[in-house]
């Protein structure tokens, strides 16, 4: 859905009916929660990139750097299956004229390689890359941040001079904290944490002691004991 349905969709989530909130604060939330979900959820960008010979060649025009990551390398291209570079050999290298790919191989002027790289998530008046079953979570992220601010502004704005308004902005304060909470969940929820590899331990298999600290044996139950 185009940015105009986030707005709308951010602002039914947040009823923020004492107007507090701007717009422009609004939009600046959807952005915020753009940027988390790129990183959570990054956008996967498949470009050709024609090499001038030799084991360096420009990175594509739609690299970000500190945020785009290459995911694959792909030489030749067009091959069944498959013919990847082992990414453990291909790096970025700095140029006084700027970055390169560094390859583990040597290139020929006029190869061509297919990379693969993450980019962020795009969203403006027409285009829209989060996909359709993540689009709802964003904008909970978007109104959880604004609901946040919302509970801040009940909590801290002006002294109210009637013992009644001050209960009331308490409560406002409570219910947009919690709901700032739910809505925060609510992305967790459905978009998580994407698995790595490099959070996953290794398996490791050791023999176990069978002395206690005084020498003598552990207690075990040793399947061979056991009666059929």
């Amino acid at each position: 859905m185009p940015l105009a349905d986030y707005q709308t969709r951010v602002d039914d989530l947040v009823r923020d009916r004492d107007n507090v909130i701007s717009d422009p604060q609004r939009d600046a939330a959807i952005d915020t929660a753009l940027a988390v979900y790129s990183a959570d959820r990054p956008r996967q960008v498949v470009v050709d990139v024609t090499s001038g010979g030799g084991q360096r060649i420009d990175l594509p025009a739609g690299w970000v750097d500190d945020s785009s990551t290459l995911v694959a390398v792909e030489f030749p291209i067009d091959q069944v299956p498959a013919s990847e570079l082992p990414l453990a050999g291909v790096r970025i290298y700095n140029a006084p004229s700027g970055r390169k790919v560094e390859l583990p191989i040597p290139t020929a002027d006029g190869d061509v390689l297919r990379l693969t790289y993450t980019a962020a998530q795009l969203l403006d008046a027409t285009d829209d890359t989060v996909p359709l079953h993540h689009r709802n979570a964003v904008a909970s992220l978007a109104a959880s941040l604004l609901c946040t601010q919302l509970a801040i502004y009940y909590a801290t704005e002006g002294e109210p001079s009637i013992a009644a308004d001050t209960v009331d902005r308490k409560n406002k304060s409570d219910r947009f904290r919690l709901l700032a909470k739910d809505l925060a969940a609510a992305y967790s929820r459905v978009v998580g944490s994407p698995p790595s590899d490099r959070n996953k331990g290794a398996s490791v298999t050791v023999p176990m002691e069978r002395n206690n600290s005084l020498g003598d044996k552990r207690l075990f139950h040793t399947t061979r004991d056991w009666p059929r």
